[in-house]
């Protein structure tokens, strides 16, 4: 991966000094990216996108407009990130995943404690407005319904998993 590094403060957006990008990459207007991040090839990120430090994000990836990643955490490649989008601290995303406008992990527990990591395997697809809890494993190939709340590990590889909270549905 080709890095380059860039100095900008803009008064339309802050990109920190240390952030690495790789080729063809595009930013839209309004960006806040701060210290120790690193962006793949091929990587579009749009409008009003906030990384906050450790976010990695692999190769030929799209960030959508007004995304949040609280940092910490890895974005695969091939990944398509929609408007709103909220990726919480310590959320790791492998290869090819699609996640709906509005979805939302969350990095805390529901007494307000510092979560445990969360992983969502390859192939995924995440539904509109779908939440992920702290510390949940999504495996590989796993559909999650619009507007699930899953807060157990979705453990059935190829699964299909809707509701709230989020019940298994079957195979696709």
């Amino acid at each position: 991966m080709l890095h380059r590094r860039i100095s900008m403060m803009r008064s339309d957006g802050y990109i920190h000094k240390s952030f690495k990008f790789g080729k063809d990459f595009t930013i839209g207007k309004f960006c806040v990216i701060e210290d120790d991040v690193i962006v793949g090839d091929n990587v579009d990120i749009g409008h009003y996108v906030l990384l906050k430090k450790g976010t990695r994000i692999g190769n030929n990836t799209s960030i959508d407009s007004y995304v949040r990643s609280s940092g910490e955490n890895s974005i695969g490649n091939n990944c398509t990130i929609r408007y709103g989008a909220t990726i919480a601290k310590d959320v790791i995303i492998r290869d090819n995943v699609f996640i709906s406008p509005n979805v939302m992990t969350i990095f805390s527990d529901p007494k307000g404690k510092h979560g445990k990591p969360t992983f969502i395997g390859s192939n995924v697809f995440i539904g509109t407005a779908a939440v992920i809890n702290s510390g949940v494993v999504i495996r590989d190939y796993v559909i999650i319904g619009a507007m699930s709340y899953v807060n157990m590990d979705c453990k059935t590889m190829g699964g299909t998993y809707v509701g709230q909270p989020a019940k298994y549905l079957g195979k696709i």
